[in-house]
């Protein structure tokens, strides 16, 4: 990974720039220009292991010197005369000129490497060694795809909803990426089994089995219960209901054995859909019943899905066709190697010769083992990723087995990692969400869940492409995975811990830390599963050089000393959650007499970017943070939960933040127009605070100085609520929006969530900025909406949740250029007005936990646009009341 590591250099050699005032632009030039060259050959074949430990050497120099800039730059930063200032900006100069110097030397060998291989003209394509045990869980493509399994669609749909009233057990089984997780998924969706079952719930498996994690899941929520009791609450949920548990990814008779007594025989037709890569599971499961065995796909079969990945929306010559049907052939069959070739294709468009490179390679990796084959697919596919996209990819390899990935978070880790090429006129995270979806155009990352306007909220990584990212980020010590259960994945047992290693480290284990010691990683992720937050732990923390420390898994009382020694700190992730005594006042009142404060030293890491701070689910304790946490000039993202500063009161001579993008857990208290003028770049803002927060602030918020702003959301948090809620009367919890020139001028997303009092009549202020999108409106008191006259007209997204109104009166002029409506748990509404029928851009109405009026309402507006118009929307209901 030398590309990435020069761009990591580059970047710190940058951020010294900025903390020391000093010009070190002839190291940037020189750096830029020998990554220019790596640039380029990202596509050079053959027999890579010599180029491959070349660039490990180079990556190893690159980190070190980067820790180098780092120290020596604190150095000039903090000189108290201009003569020590000096020296140390000379000391900084030679060292940095010594380690360019080593990598251009070692560049040098590189480059006579790589240039006897382009000579080559008949190398034999890379043929990848890589192990035949490959885990299954097949996500859910975003393009929902599914060719060939019509028939077992219809088979297992007539196993689930027909047959005997006892609970039965219905399993499909068959190799990695063929498909299963595909077909359960779309049962799961289908609409004649939503109609037939009461409870649909789902969970997946896999290898590294908690049992604590699949109960959650199954009960979609979360709990601080144990095991014993979370499995007792699920057999009350489901009980004298007909219920359908998909149960994904199963790898052993004993993790069945642990659910299996959760589910209780109602005697009214429930089932269970499990899929599993193991015959034997399968069969153990289903007790009597034969489980159903998923086929590979045929040729036409297999042409057809590559078709429709990538020849139904562009047209080709004659020739592209043809060699298409050669690369479909050659893919043996299965689904998911077909879904990432066809992206891989579809990214090279009309090259012809490119297209002959990937057939001639694809035929080259066939193989009588359909699972290693499709592995050798996907390796082709890494292999043409540009180098910029590579460090993306491997980063994948952090996370755990078929985690849920947050965009938000993976988006931060990567900013602050380094590896990102800048680009002019974009921010490090906008070059972050291109770099995300570039992988998921090429079919690498799969979409979880889309935000109700269209963004991504969640991703994860197929099970067989995450083995070869894990093996790929090994190989070239991009990181290493240390515990979990690695007994069952050969893959994960042989990444050892280096301690002189600079990459990154994953911990699954508390037990392996001592593994860890003395490490020079650059990042270190903890992913404790399983772990109870009734039992906290603090770890002791002997990585010196760590620049990426997420400790978001595990809970800590107070917060822990030992990082404020880690000096080259870019993101921090902490979950904090002390032992609370509660003070009672009266009978029935109470307020906690804990509190956590945050030391004053923390300003101390100059180097921070990210610092995301979590309390627990149920906090009913605020943080206290330290005013200098606001003097730490690289802050990029600041995520807090129920917070108040200590002695803030921002002067003329505060410190200008012009680096911070995003700002979470503000409270009210401090909204004004001397705090955010230190904020001018701010583009995210979340306002959060309990309802006394709210009420102490009487006088309007004032964001002209946020001139950037793009998301705003006001948040009154019920779990910090707790204490007051028998203090506050209605009227005093009203929210007061500011008029519309003192909101910022550039917000496109608003957001308002909690139990405010909105007069509906303000949100004509809201209604009344120039390019206002989206629209949230979530748990907000009010029974009656009546937009008025000027209505939204630039709105394209609505959402309204939790509302407690009745009436809302609104036609089609109010939101002209509406094309989403969502409607959650908005049981007192009656139906959605039906002039919406003529609004031309609507698509979609979604709506969940409503009045069945309601949804009526929507397929009446539905039809009378097909009618009026010819226009189509779709229209989806969910658990109608």
């Amino acid at each position: 990974m030398a590309y990435a590591a020069i761009t990591c250099l580059m970047r710190t050699i940058n951020q010294s720039m900025e903390l020391t005032g000093c010009d070190l632009q002839p190291f940037y030039a020189k750096l830029e220009s020998l990554r220019a060259i790596l640039d380029e050959s990202y596509n050079v074949t053959g027999d890579l292991e010599a180029l491959t430990s070349l660039e490990v050497e180079i990556a190893e120099v690159a980190y070190s010197a980067e820790d180098m800039v780092d120290w020596k730059s604190i150095d000039v930063s903090s000189a108290e005369t201009s003569i020590t200032r000096s020296g140390a900006f000379w000391k900084l100069c030679c060292s940095l000129d010594q380690e360019v110097e080593r990598i251009d030397s070692i560049m040098k060998k590189w480059m006579a490497i790589r240039n006897w291989y382009r000579k080559i003209k008949d190398l034999k394509a890379q043929t990848f060694s890589l192990a035949s045990t490959i885990p299954e869980h097949a996500v859910e493509r975003p393009e929902h795809i599914m060719v060939g399994h019509e028939n077992a669609f219809k088979i297992i749909q007539d196993q689930l909803t027909g047959g005997e009233r006892e609970l039965e057990v219905v399993s499909i089984v068959g190799m990695g990426g063929i498909g299963k997780t595909t077909l359960a998924t779309k049962l799961y969706s289908d609409p004649f089994i939503m109609s037939h079952f009461d409870i649909r719930t789902k969970a997946t498996v896999s290898q590294e089995y908690y049992a604590r994690n699949v109960l959650l899941s199954l009960l979609s929520s979360t709990s601080n219960k144990t095991d014993d009791k979370l499995a007792d609450q699920l057999q009350k949920h489901l009980k004298g209901n007909r219920y359908l548990l998909v149960i994904d990814d199963i790898w052993t008779t004993g993790a069945w054995d642990d659910m299996q007594l959760c589910f209780p025989n109602c005697n009214n037709g429930s089932r269970v859909l499990l899929t599993t890569r193991n015959v034997e599971v399968a069969e153990y499961a289903s007790s009597d019943k034969s489980p159903y065995h998923m086929d590979l796909l045929n040729f036409d079969e297999s042409w057809n899905l590559l078709y429709k990945k990538v020849f139904v929306q562009d047209c080709f010559p004659p020739e592209f066709e043809q060699l298409g049907k050669q690369i479909a052939s050659k893919c043996g069959g299965l689904p998911l190697a077909i879904i990432v070739i066809g992206g891989l294709l579809s990214k090279i468009g009309e090259t012809l010769d490119e297209w002959q490179s990937v057939a001639k390679n694809v035929s080259s990796v066939v193989s009588t083992d359909l699972e290693a084959q499709c592995m050798r697919v996907l390796a082709l596919s890494y292999h043409h990723l540009p180098s910029h996209l590579k460090p993306c990819f491997l980063y994948f390899a952090i996370f755990p087995e078929d985690e849920l990935i947050s965009a938000d978070k993976l988006v931060e880790l990567w900013a602050v990692e380094g590896f990102l090429k800048v680009e002019e006129l974009k921010s490090i995270e906008e070059v972050a969400e291109t770099c995300l979806n570039e992988l998921i155009d090429r079919s690498l990352i799969s979409v979880h869940k889309l935000s109700f306007d269209g963004k991504i909220e969640s991703c994860r990584m197929h099970d067989v492409t995450r083995e070869l990212c894990l093996r790929e980020a090994q190989n070239v010590n991009f990181v290493n995975f240390v515990g979990g259960k690695s007994d069952q994945n050969p893959c994960a047992q042989s990444m050892q811990c280096s301690s002189k290693s600079r990459g990154r480290i994953s911990i699954h284990n508390v037990k392996e830390l001592a593994r860890c010691r003395s490490s020079e990683a650059h990042s270190i992720v903890f992913n404790i599963f399983g772990f109870s937050r009734l039992g906290c732990f603090v770890p002791e923390l002997p990585f010196k050089l760590v620049r990426v420390l997420d400790l978001a898994s595990i809970s800590c009382r107070t917060f822990p000393s030992e990082i404020l020694h880690l000096m080259h700190l870019r993101f921090l992730a902490l979950c904090l959650y002390p032992l609370l005594e509660q003070q009672y006042l009266g009978s029935a009142e109470k307020v906690p007499s804990s509190i956590i404060d945050i030391p004053p030293s923390i300003s101390r890491l100059c180097y921070l970017q990210t610092f995301i701070l979590y309390g627990d689910n149920y906090q009913e304790y605020s943080f206290i943070l330290p005013s200098e946490i606001l003097t730490m000039p690289q802050l990029r993202h600041l995520r807090l939960p129920w917070n108040y500063l200590r002695y803030y009161e921002p002067t003329e001579n505060s410190l200008v933040l012009r680096n911070l993008q995003c700002l979470f857990g503000w409270n009210p208290l401090y909204c004004t127009g001397s705090a955010f003028r230190l904020f001018p770049n701010l583009k995210k803002l979340q306002i959060s605070g309990a309802r006394e927060d709210f009420c102490i602030r009487k006088d309007q918020y004032d964001f002209r100085y946020l001139h950037q702003l793009e998301e705003l959301e006001f948040n009154l948090s019920n779990q910090a609520a707790k204490c007051f809620l028998d203090r506050i009367t209605p009227s005093d919890s009203t929210l007061l929006l500011p008029p519309p020139d003192a909101f910022p001028q550039n917000l496109k997303n608003l957001t308002l969530k909690g139990s405010f009092f909105l007069p509906w009549k303000d949100l004509s202020i809201v209604g009344k900025l120039p390019k206002l999108e989206s629209l949230q409106l979530i748990n907000c008191r009010g029974e009656e909406w009546e937009v008025a006259e000027e209505g939204f007209p630039h709105l394209k997204f609505l959402k309204l949740s939790k509302l407690h109104m009745r009436y809302w009166r609104a036609s089609s002029d109010h939101f002209p250029c509406l094309e989403r409506l969502f409607l959650e748990i908005c049981r007192g509404l009656d139906s959605i007005p039906q002039e919406f029928a003529d609004i031309t851009t609507l698509t979609l109405i979604d709506i969940d936990q409503c009045r069945e009026s309601v949804g009526n309402s929507a397929k009446q507006i539905q039809q009378d646009i097909q009618d009026n118009y010819g226009g189509s929307i779709d229209v989806h209901i969910r658990h109608p009341l």
